[in-house]
């Protein structure tokens, strides 16, 4: 189900509109009548890594898998 609102009542009312949409309900937000913003929940975060471009890759293997640097050299390098 889709609730809609015009502006002023979506300023008005949005702990009201917040709500409806963490119970997964969709919120269209008008202008003069016409659709303008379409308010949805939000995505759920997926599991989190740390280090940045570990993310893309854990995503096609277990992170448990992964290359890590063990060169001395590589490790002072970096800071570690």
């Amino acid at each position: 189900m889709t609730l809609r609102y015009n502006i002023h009542d979506a300023k008005t009312h949005f702990s009201k509109l917040v709500a409806a949409v963490e119970r997964g309900e969709r919120v269209t937000i008008c202008r003069n009548g016409e659709p303008v913003i379409e308010c949805r929940p939000a995505a759920k975060p997926g599991k989190a890594y740390p280090f940045g471009i570990w993310a893309e890759q854990a995503s096609k293997r277990d992170l448990a898998d992964m290359d890590r640097p063990t060169d001395p050299a590589d490790l002072d390098e970096m800071g570690l």
